[in-house]
């Protein structure tokens, strides 16, 4: 497939990201290109230490699997003490997420391709949320129009934990729906090679992004190694609580929205025998745990002997991240880009290094029969994110067709009505439902009208509806403007629509496309079919 950037000026497109960042941050470090002088502090800052217990932990976790040549190469390069890393994340979404993920994952494996040196390597990590607990939100796979869904059986469990054994059910539905579907059935068989028995969610999405994107290390940051090399953050958000304290919602309130997160003055949870329960900062040293009581000392106790137990809640996590990485970069879409524009303040109150906050690249893939299509209509001088609504209306207006709304028959005849009738004040009542009869006609007559201008043009209706069906899913049923492609589509679809799921090119698109030397740029790109297909 080929890469194809767009331009994003006067699209929805992140727009509220894109206005806090060229308004509000504008200037901030975190904002600024990459250099080579950032990023040799960065690595220079990371101890050894953290280093060596961080490459240990990615091993042990890889012990069973095994590691690809590519990702072996890395966690080699990890290892050199001139190493950085560039980060994005996601939920344990079934079946792998959204392809929004996935470019994610591949924007940071291009970043890094492009900023390696030999004295310096640059190493893409995918940090998988296995402590997140919203199990409602990764147990299902829509596809066609139809959502499979694992038992909701794990409510509370950090989804980490889950068994793989779990998301059975979920394969057999699909592979009986979709099993003679040749490309379709190859990717079940890698699902079925993901989720084995006696492992979990976490292992088989580490199994899944091996087979997707073999040059990136997957990191489960739940690992008690990992969490003491935090234990100043646990301590200083237990005894100060200090996300709390320097939070800044005017650049949101200045424009009439709500920040992102709605911060308390505790950002921790408890996490036992796969449970995660928020922690509650009562004050004068008391917390609460669900019904548990606990005071600060308890706590502070978890801290040395016990960090695993301690678990960040959303606004925290990518702090903790930059705790125990030598991150240079982290990559996300518009709603992560506002949870760390809100961390700005925090990071300089503590000091931390400016890491880069990346908008990531939003992708969207023509199959080529909308993509012929869309060629077809691209005379019309249509707006790729026009509501159906909106192009019915324009080309309703194009034809000449009636006007929704108006009532000019009714209008004409109330005047008729009210010269033969008018005097007869016992008959206004009758007038009045007449004419509302009239007008109810009117308006069907009407509609009948606009639908026969729709069909003496519906070569053309058709195709812009093929295209809509497939760029954004769930428009043609609302008659709106439905959920971007990468929103909804899975590697499912890329499998049922091109045979396969092209990340390769998609990644080559970004190599040669993205330049961080001047800023933090934002692309929006098409994945189009090859010429002939």
């Amino acid at each position: 497939m080929q890469f194809s950037p767009q331009p994003h000026a006067g699209t929805p497109l992140a727009r509220r990201a894109l206005t806090l960042r060229e308004g509000a941050f504008a200037g901030s470090s975190h904002l600024q290109g990459l250099s080579d002088g950032f990023m040799e502090e960065r690595a220079a800052g990371y101890s050894a230490e953290a280093r060596a217990t961080l490459v240990a932990v990615l091993r042990d976790h890889y012990a069973v699997q095994g590691l690809t040549e590519g990702q072996e190469a890395q966690l080699q390069a990890l290892a050199q003490p001139g190493a950085v890393t560039m980060t994005c994340g996601h939920q344990l979404v079934l079946g792998g997420g959204p392809l929004y993920v996935h470019s994610k994952i591949r924007e940071v494996a291009a970043l890094s391709a492009q900023w390696e040196v030999p004295t310096r390597p640059v190493v893409p990590i995918f940090w998988m949320a296995t402590e997140d607990h919203d199990v409602e939100e990764i147990r299902h796979i829509s596809f066609e129009g139809k959502r499979y869904s694992m038992a909701n059986t794990f409510e509370g469990w950090a989804t980490g934990c889950i068994p793989s054994e779990a998301v059975w059910p979920l394969l057999d539905a699909l592979e009986k729906d979709w099993g003679q579907h040749a490309a379709l059935a190859q990717q079940l068989k890698v699902y079925r090679a993901a989720y084995l028995q006696g492992e979990t969610l976490a292992d088989a999405t580490r199994r899944l992004m091996a087979h997707w994107h073999p040059s990136v290390l997957c990191l489960d940051a739940s690992d008690a190694r990992l969490k003491a090399l935090a234990v100043e953050l646990w301590t200083d958000e237990i005894q100060h609580q200090r996300m709390f304290s320097t939070q800044n919602d005017a650049p949101w309130t200045a424009q009439g929205w709500e920040p992102p997160v709605d911060v308390k003055p505790s950002t921790l949870f408890l996490l036992e025998n796969g449970r995660r329960t928020r922690l509650d900062f009562l004050g004068k040293g008391a917390w609460q745990a669900g019904s548990r009581s606990m005071r600060e000392e308890e706590l502070l106790a978890r801290v040395q002997n016990e960090p695993e137990t301690l678990s960040p809640n959303a606004i925290l996590r990518p702090i903790y991240q930059e705790c125990i990485l030598p991150n240079v970069l982290y990559a996300g879409g518009a709603g992560e880009m506002e949870y760390w524009l809100q961390l700005i303040p925090y990071f300089q109150e503590r000091n931390f290094p400016a890491v880069r906050m990346h908008l990531r690249t939003s992708f969207e893939w023509w199959p080529s029969a909308s993509w012929r299509k869309w060629q077809k209509l691209a005379p019309q001088n249509l707006s790729y994110h026009s509501s159906i609504s909106e192009v019915r209306e324009a080309w309703l207006q194009e034809e000449g067709a009636p006007e929704s709304g108006a009532f000019p028959v009714t209008e004409a005849l109330r005047n008729l009505v009210k010269k033969e009738y008018g005097t007869y004040t016992d008959l206004e009542r009758s007038t009045e439902a007449w004419l509302k009869r009239i007008s109810n006609e009117e308006e069907r007559m009407r509609e009948r009208a606009r639908r026969s201008v729709l069909r003496s043009q519906r070569e053309r209706w058709e195709a812009f509806l093929t295209v809509k069906s497939t760029q954004f899913p769930g428009s043609v049923e609302s008659g709106g403007v439905g959920a971007m492609q990468e929103r909804t589509w899975t590697v499912l679809e890329l499998a049922y629509h091109f045979g396969h799921a092209p990340f390769q090119a998609m990644e080559d698109g970004l190599i040669q496309h993205l330049d961080l030397n001047e800023g933090m740029p934002f692309l929006w790109a098409w994945m189009l079919p090859e010429p002939g297909e």
